[in-house]
Protein backbone atom coordinates (compact mmCIF):
# COMPACT_ATOMS: atom_id res chain seq x y z
CA UNK A 1 0.00 0.00 0.00
CA UNK A 2 2.79 2.43 0.89
CA UNK A 3 4.61 1.67 -2.37
CA UNK A 4 1.40 2.30 -4.31
CA UNK A 5 1.00 5.65 -2.56
CA UNK A 6 4.59 6.56 -3.50
CA UNK A 7 3.76 5.97 -7.17
CA UNK A 8 0.40 7.75 -7.08
CA UNK A 9 1.60 10.87 -5.24
CA UNK A 10 4.69 11.50 -7.38
CA UNK A 11 7.12 10.79 -4.51
CA UNK A 12 9.84 9.63 -6.89
CA UNK A 13 10.27 13.28 -7.92
CA UNK A 14 12.05 13.75 -4.57
CA UNK A 15 14.99 11.86 -6.10
CA UNK A 16 15.95 15.12 -7.84
CA UNK A 17 17.61 16.05 -4.54
CA UNK A 18 19.88 13.00 -4.78
CA UNK A 19 23.19 13.99 -6.33
CA UNK A 20 26.36 12.16 -7.29
CA UNK A 21 27.49 12.49 -3.64
CA UNK A 22 24.77 10.09 -2.43
CA UNK A 23 24.82 7.90 -5.55
CA UNK A 24 28.54 7.24 -5.19
CA UNK A 25 28.34 6.38 -1.50
CA UNK A 26 25.45 4.00 -2.14
CA UNK A 27 27.04 2.21 -5.11
CA UNK A 28 30.45 2.06 -3.36
CA UNK A 29 28.82 0.67 -0.22
CA UNK A 30 27.07 -2.11 -2.16
CA UNK A 31 30.34 -3.02 -3.91
CA UNK A 32 32.20 -3.21 -0.59
CA UNK A 33 29.42 -5.31 0.99
CA UNK A 34 29.82 -7.88 -1.79
CA UNK A 35 33.58 -8.03 -1.24
CA UNK A 36 33.36 -7.98 2.57
CA UNK A 37 30.74 -10.74 2.72
CA UNK A 38 32.84 -12.88 0.37
CA UNK A 39 36.01 -12.49 2.46
CA UNK A 40 34.25 -13.18 5.76
CA UNK A 41 32.58 -16.28 4.30
CA UNK A 42 35.94 -17.57 3.09
CA UNK A 43 37.48 -16.95 6.53
CA UNK A 44 34.69 -18.92 8.23
CA UNK A 45 35.52 -21.96 6.10
CA UNK A 46 38.76 -22.39 8.07
CA UNK A 47 36.90 -23.11 11.30
CA UNK A 48 33.26 -24.07 10.69
CA UNK A 49 31.64 -27.47 11.00
CA UNK A 50 34.91 -29.30 11.56
CA UNK A 51 36.43 -28.20 8.26
CA UNK A 52 40.18 -28.75 8.03
CA UNK A 53 42.77 -26.15 7.15
CA UNK A 54 43.10 -27.91 3.79
CA UNK A 55 39.40 -27.25 3.17
CA UNK A 56 39.83 -23.57 3.94
CA UNK A 57 42.94 -23.33 1.79
CA UNK A 58 41.31 -25.01 -1.23
CA UNK A 59 38.20 -22.86 -0.78
CA UNK A 60 40.43 -19.75 -0.79
CA UNK A 61 42.24 -20.90 -3.93
CA UNK A 62 38.94 -21.62 -5.69
CA UNK A 63 37.51 -18.21 -4.75
CA UNK A 64 40.53 -16.24 -5.90
CA UNK A 65 41.02 -18.57 -8.87
CA UNK A 66 37.46 -17.84 -10.01
CA UNK A 67 38.00 -14.12 -9.55
CA UNK A 68 41.36 -14.14 -11.36
CA UNK A 69 40.20 -16.16 -14.37
CA UNK A 70 37.08 -14.01 -14.76
CA UNK A 71 39.14 -10.79 -14.56
CA UNK A 72 41.71 -12.11 -17.05
CA UNK A 73 39.07 -13.14 -19.59
CA UNK A 74 37.42 -9.75 -19.10
CA UNK A 75 40.68 -8.08 -20.10
CA UNK A 76 41.12 -10.28 -23.18
CA UNK A 77 38.71 -8.02 -25.09
CA UNK A 78 41.28 -5.22 -25.00
CA UNK A 79 44.23 -7.45 -25.96
CA UNK A 80 45.54 -8.57 -29.35
CA UNK A 81 45.21 -12.29 -28.59
CA UNK A 82 43.20 -14.53 -30.94
CA UNK A 83 40.70 -13.12 -33.40
CA UNK A 84 38.21 -10.33 -32.53
CA UNK A 85 35.29 -12.78 -32.43
CA UNK A 86 37.12 -15.14 -30.04
CA UNK A 87 38.18 -12.21 -27.83
CA UNK A 88 34.59 -11.04 -27.69
CA UNK A 89 33.35 -14.54 -26.85
CA UNK A 90 35.86 -15.03 -24.04
CA UNK A 91 35.14 -11.58 -22.62
CA UNK A 92 31.36 -11.97 -22.71
CA UNK A 93 31.32 -15.44 -21.14
CA UNK A 94 34.36 -15.07 -18.90
CA UNK A 95 32.38 -15.50 -15.67
CA UNK A 96 30.70 -18.70 -16.88
CA UNK A 97 34.01 -20.11 -18.14
CA UNK A 98 35.68 -19.23 -14.83
CA UNK A 99 32.99 -21.07 -12.85
CA UNK A 100 33.34 -24.19 -15.01
CA UNK A 101 37.16 -24.17 -14.83
CA UNK A 102 37.25 -23.92 -11.05
CA UNK A 103 34.53 -26.54 -10.62
CA UNK A 104 36.82 -28.89 -12.58
CA UNK A 105 39.74 -27.97 -10.29
CA UNK A 106 37.57 -28.80 -7.27
CA UNK A 107 36.56 -32.10 -8.89
CA UNK A 108 40.26 -33.04 -9.37
CA UNK A 109 40.93 -32.67 -5.62
CA UNK A 110 37.61 -34.18 -4.49
CA UNK A 111 39.20 -37.31 -2.97
CA UNK A 112 41.87 -35.43 -0.99
CA UNK A 113 39.90 -32.38 0.19
CA UNK A 114 36.19 -31.73 0.64
CA UNK A 115 34.81 -28.21 0.31
CA UNK A 116 31.24 -27.04 1.05
CA UNK A 117 28.94 -27.11 -1.96
CA UNK A 118 25.87 -25.00 -2.68
CA UNK A 119 22.91 -26.00 -0.55
CA UNK A 120 20.02 -26.29 -3.00
CA UNK A 121 16.79 -28.16 -2.18
CA UNK A 122 16.14 -31.02 -4.59
CA UNK A 123 12.36 -30.83 -4.19
CA UNK A 124 10.22 -27.89 -5.26
CA UNK A 125 8.42 -26.89 -2.07
CA UNK A 126 8.42 -24.12 0.57
CA UNK A 127 11.70 -24.39 2.47
CA UNK A 128 10.29 -23.43 5.89
CA UNK A 129 9.32 -26.42 7.99
CA UNK A 130 6.53 -25.86 10.50
CA UNK A 131 8.00 -26.84 13.91
CA UNK A 132 4.53 -27.83 15.16
CA UNK A 133 3.78 -30.31 12.39
CA UNK A 134 7.27 -31.14 11.10
CA UNK A 135 6.00 -30.56 7.56
CA UNK A 136 6.67 -27.85 4.99
CA UNK A 137 4.36 -24.87 5.29
CA UNK A 138 1.53 -24.35 2.84
CA UNK A 139 2.25 -22.50 -0.39
CA UNK A 140 -0.07 -19.65 0.54
CA UNK A 141 0.51 -17.64 3.72
CA UNK A 142 -2.53 -17.45 5.99
CA UNK A 143 -2.66 -13.75 7.03
CA UNK A 144 -4.65 -14.64 10.16
CA UNK A 145 -1.91 -16.88 11.56
CA UNK A 146 -0.44 -20.35 11.00
CA UNK A 147 -0.18 -22.17 14.33
CA UNK A 148 -2.23 -19.66 16.31
CA UNK A 149 -4.31 -16.55 15.65
CA UNK A 150 -2.40 -13.48 14.55
CA UNK A 151 -3.25 -10.73 17.10
CA UNK A 152 -5.15 -7.72 15.81
CA UNK A 153 -2.69 -5.25 17.39
CA UNK A 154 0.16 -6.85 15.44
CA UNK A 155 -1.62 -6.10 12.16
CA UNK A 156 -1.39 -2.38 12.93
CA UNK A 157 2.06 -2.68 14.49
CA UNK A 158 3.34 -4.13 11.22
CA UNK A 159 2.97 -0.64 9.75
CA UNK A 160 6.30 0.32 11.37
CA UNK A 161 8.53 -2.36 9.76
CA UNK A 162 6.48 -1.96 6.56
CA UNK A 163 7.54 1.68 6.39
CA UNK A 164 11.18 0.65 6.70
CA UNK A 165 10.81 -1.97 3.97
CA UNK A 166 8.97 0.55 1.78
CA UNK A 167 11.74 3.11 2.19
CA UNK A 168 14.38 0.46 1.43
CA UNK A 169 12.56 -0.48 -1.78
CA UNK A 170 12.10 3.17 -2.68
CA UNK A 171 15.77 4.06 -2.21
CA UNK A 172 17.18 0.88 -3.74
CA UNK A 173 14.90 0.99 -6.78
CA UNK A 174 15.29 4.68 -7.49
CA UNK A 175 19.00 5.02 -6.70
CA UNK A 176 19.69 2.08 -9.02
CA UNK A 177 17.54 3.73 -11.70
CA UNK A 178 19.47 6.98 -11.26
CA UNK A 179 22.79 5.15 -11.66
CA UNK A 180 21.62 3.23 -14.71
CA UNK A 181 20.14 6.34 -16.37
CA UNK A 182 23.17 8.54 -15.79
CA UNK A 183 23.98 10.92 -18.63
CA UNK A 184 27.32 9.12 -18.99
CA UNK A 185 25.48 6.04 -20.32
CA UNK A 186 23.79 7.99 -23.14
CA UNK A 187 20.62 5.90 -22.98
CA UNK A 188 17.91 6.60 -25.53
CA UNK A 189 14.87 5.17 -23.76
CA UNK A 190 13.51 7.38 -20.97
CA UNK A 191 13.32 6.21 -17.32
CA UNK A 192 10.04 5.24 -15.66
CA UNK A 193 10.47 5.86 -11.93
CA UNK A 194 6.80 5.93 -10.94
CA UNK A 195 5.91 3.07 -13.29
CA UNK A 196 8.59 0.92 -11.67
CA UNK A 197 7.13 1.55 -8.23
CA UNK A 198 3.58 0.92 -9.50
CA UNK A 199 4.59 -2.44 -10.99
CA UNK A 200 6.24 -3.40 -7.69
CA UNK A 201 3.19 -2.33 -5.66
CA UNK A 202 0.56 -3.99 -7.87
CA UNK A 203 2.27 -6.91 -9.59
CA UNK A 204 5.26 -7.99 -7.49
CA UNK A 205 4.94 -7.28 -3.76
CA UNK A 206 1.43 -8.79 -3.31
CA UNK A 207 2.56 -12.04 -4.93
CA UNK A 208 5.71 -12.13 -2.78
CA UNK A 209 3.61 -11.51 0.36
CA UNK A 210 1.00 -14.18 -0.39
CA UNK A 211 3.64 -16.80 -1.27
CA UNK A 212 6.03 -15.79 1.51
CA UNK A 213 8.84 -14.87 -0.88
CA UNK A 214 11.56 -12.24 -0.27
CA UNK A 215 10.64 -8.80 -1.61
CA UNK A 216 12.61 -8.04 -4.75
CA UNK A 217 14.56 -4.87 -5.46
CA UNK A 218 16.66 -3.52 -8.28
CA UNK A 219 19.92 -5.01 -6.86
CA UNK A 220 22.38 -2.24 -7.69
CA UNK A 221 25.54 -4.29 -8.33
CA UNK A 222 23.74 -6.82 -10.52
CA UNK A 223 21.93 -4.08 -12.45
CA UNK A 224 25.12 -2.11 -13.03
CA UNK A 225 26.98 -5.28 -14.04
CA UNK A 226 24.24 -5.87 -16.61
CA UNK A 227 24.59 -2.33 -17.99
CA UNK A 228 28.39 -2.65 -18.11
CA UNK A 229 28.11 -5.94 -20.01
CA UNK A 230 25.99 -4.18 -22.67
CA UNK A 231 28.30 -1.17 -22.94
CA UNK A 232 30.94 -0.42 -25.55
CA UNK A 233 33.73 1.83 -24.28
CA UNK A 234 36.15 4.14 -26.08
CA UNK A 235 39.62 4.96 -24.79
CA UNK A 236 40.09 8.73 -24.58
CA UNK A 237 43.39 10.61 -24.26
CA UNK A 238 43.43 13.01 -21.30
CA UNK A 239 44.87 16.50 -21.50
CA UNK A 240 48.40 16.43 -20.15
CA UNK A 241 48.79 12.67 -20.58
CA UNK A 242 47.06 9.47 -19.56
CA UNK A 243 43.89 7.83 -20.79
CA UNK A 244 40.40 7.10 -19.52
CA UNK A 245 37.41 5.16 -20.80
CA UNK A 246 34.12 6.72 -21.80
CA UNK A 247 30.84 5.14 -22.82
CA UNK A 248 30.44 4.98 -26.58
CA UNK A 249 27.17 3.06 -26.77
CA UNK A 250 24.84 0.91 -24.65
CA UNK A 251 22.90 -1.82 -26.45
CA UNK A 252 19.41 -1.14 -25.15
CA UNK A 253 17.09 -4.14 -25.56
CA UNK A 254 14.91 -6.50 -23.52
CA UNK A 255 16.37 -9.81 -24.69
CA UNK A 256 19.08 -10.25 -22.05
CA UNK A 257 16.74 -9.34 -19.18
CA UNK A 258 14.18 -11.85 -20.43
CA UNK A 259 16.78 -14.61 -20.86
CA UNK A 260 18.24 -13.91 -17.39
CA UNK A 261 14.85 -14.48 -15.75
CA UNK A 262 14.15 -17.57 -17.87
CA UNK A 263 17.43 -19.01 -16.60
CA UNK A 264 16.47 -18.06 -13.03
CA UNK A 265 13.25 -20.03 -13.47
CA UNK A 266 15.13 -22.99 -14.96
CA UNK A 267 17.40 -23.06 -11.89
CA UNK A 268 14.51 -24.82 -10.14
CA UNK A 269 15.02 -27.90 -12.32
CA UNK A 270 18.82 -27.52 -12.36
CA UNK A 271 19.25 -28.29 -8.65
CA UNK A 272 21.12 -31.61 -9.28
CA UNK A 273 23.76 -29.64 -11.22
CA UNK A 274 23.87 -26.63 -8.89
CA UNK A 275 24.74 -28.75 -5.84
CA UNK A 276 27.99 -29.66 -7.63
CA UNK A 277 29.20 -26.03 -7.54
CA UNK A 278 31.46 -25.16 -4.58
CA UNK A 279 30.29 -22.23 -2.45
CA UNK A 280 33.75 -20.68 -2.69
CA UNK A 281 33.45 -20.43 -6.48
CA UNK A 282 30.36 -18.25 -6.05
CA UNK A 283 32.25 -16.20 -3.44
CA UNK A 284 34.87 -15.55 -6.12
CA UNK A 285 32.10 -14.20 -8.34
CA UNK A 286 31.00 -11.94 -5.45
CA UNK A 287 34.54 -10.53 -5.32
CA UNK A 288 34.51 -10.10 -9.10
CA UNK A 289 31.18 -8.27 -9.05
CA UNK A 290 32.32 -6.07 -6.19
CA UNK A 291 35.51 -4.93 -7.93
CA UNK A 292 34.10 -4.59 -11.44
CA UNK A 293 31.20 -2.47 -10.17
CA UNK A 294 33.77 0.06 -8.90
CA UNK A 295 34.48 1.06 -12.50
CA UNK A 296 33.09 4.50 -13.23
CA UNK A 297 32.49 5.39 -9.56
CA UNK A 298 34.26 8.72 -9.18
CA UNK A 299 34.73 8.20 -5.43
CA UNK A 300 37.06 5.25 -6.10
CA UNK A 301 38.88 7.19 -8.82
CA UNK A 302 39.62 9.95 -6.30
CA UNK A 303 40.69 7.43 -3.63
CA UNK A 304 43.12 5.84 -6.10
CA UNK A 305 44.72 9.27 -6.54
CA UNK A 306 46.11 8.86 -3.02
CA UNK A 307 48.52 6.24 -4.39
CA UNK A 308 50.02 8.84 -6.76
CA UNK A 309 52.59 10.70 -4.70
CA UNK A 310 53.18 13.58 -7.11
CA UNK A 311 50.16 15.73 -7.87
CA UNK A 312 51.51 16.66 -11.31
CA UNK A 313 51.23 12.97 -12.23
CA UNK A 314 47.49 12.81 -11.54
CA UNK A 315 45.29 11.77 -14.47
CA UNK A 316 43.85 14.93 -15.97
CA UNK A 317 40.24 14.43 -14.90
CA UNK A 318 37.97 17.49 -15.04
CA UNK A 319 37.83 17.77 -11.25
CA UNK A 320 41.61 17.43 -10.98
CA UNK A 321 42.07 20.40 -13.30
CA UNK A 322 39.35 22.58 -11.75
CA UNK A 323 39.62 21.99 -7.98
CA UNK A 324 42.54 22.51 -5.59
CA UNK A 325 44.10 19.14 -4.77
CA UNK A 326 43.73 19.41 -1.00
CA UNK A 327 40.12 20.57 -1.29
CA UNK A 328 39.41 17.62 -3.55
CA UNK A 329 40.97 15.22 -1.04
CA UNK A 330 38.97 16.82 1.77
CA UNK A 331 35.77 16.14 -0.16
CA UNK A 332 36.84 12.52 -0.75
CA UNK A 333 37.64 11.99 2.94
CA UNK A 334 34.27 13.40 3.99
CA UNK A 335 32.50 11.09 1.52
CA UNK A 336 34.56 8.14 2.75
CA UNK A 337 33.70 8.88 6.40
CA UNK A 338 29.98 8.97 5.55
CA UNK A 339 30.30 5.63 3.78
CA UNK A 340 32.23 4.12 6.71
CA UNK A 341 29.51 5.18 9.17
CA UNK A 342 26.75 3.62 7.06
CA UNK A 343 28.84 0.47 6.51
CA UNK A 344 29.47 0.12 10.25
CA UNK A 345 25.73 0.38 10.89
CA UNK A 346 25.03 -2.47 8.45
CA UNK A 347 27.32 -4.75 10.49
CA UNK A 348 25.41 -4.17 13.77
CA UNK A 349 22.29 -6.35 13.79
CA UNK A 350 20.33 -4.06 16.11
CA UNK A 351 20.95 -1.07 13.82
CA UNK A 352 21.04 -2.66 10.36
CA UNK A 353 17.27 -2.29 9.99
CA UNK A 354 17.84 1.48 9.82
CA UNK A 355 20.09 1.12 6.74
CA UNK A 356 17.63 2.70 4.24
CA UNK A 357 17.05 5.66 6.56
CA UNK A 358 20.81 6.21 6.84
CA UNK A 359 21.08 6.30 3.06
CA UNK A 360 18.20 8.78 2.98
CA UNK A 361 19.98 10.91 5.63
CA UNK A 362 22.83 11.49 3.18
CA UNK A 363 20.55 13.79 1.16
CA UNK A 364 20.18 16.48 3.89
CA UNK A 365 23.89 16.04 4.68
CA UNK A 366 24.61 17.00 1.08
CA UNK A 367 22.06 19.83 1.09
CA UNK A 368 22.97 21.52 4.37
CA UNK A 369 26.45 20.45 5.51
CA UNK A 370 28.55 20.26 2.34
CA UNK A 371 27.71 23.85 1.25
CA UNK A 372 29.27 25.02 4.53
CA UNK A 373 32.50 23.18 3.72
CA UNK A 374 32.88 23.79 -0.01
CA UNK A 375 32.14 26.61 -2.43
CA UNK A 376 29.32 26.32 -5.00
CA UNK A 377 31.96 26.24 -7.75
CA UNK A 378 33.76 23.30 -6.12
CA UNK A 379 30.54 21.37 -5.61
CA UNK A 380 29.50 22.05 -9.20
CA UNK A 381 32.61 20.14 -10.30
CA UNK A 382 32.89 17.43 -7.62
CA UNK A 383 29.15 16.74 -7.34
CA UNK A 384 28.02 17.44 -10.87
Amino acid sequence: MFTLLIAVFDCCSLMRHVTRFTEEIFSALISLLYIFSAFTSIARMYDVGGHSRATGFLATMLAFGTYSVAMYLRSVKKSTLFTPSIRSLLGDYGVTISILVNCIVCYIFREEVTVPMLEVPLTFRPTWTNPKTGKARDWLIDPMGINKDFPVWAIFASIIPALGLTFLGYMDQNLTTLLVNRKDHKLQKPPAYHLDMLVCAVGVYPICAVLGLPFTHAATVRSMAHVISLTTYDTVELQGGGTTTKVAHVHEQRVTNFVIHVLLALSIVCAPALILIPKSVLLGIFIYMGFTSMVGVQLFDRIFLWSVWRADKYPRYDYVLAVDYWRMHKYTIFQLVCMAVVFAMTQIDALSIAFPFLIGALVPVRMYILPRMFTPEELAILDS
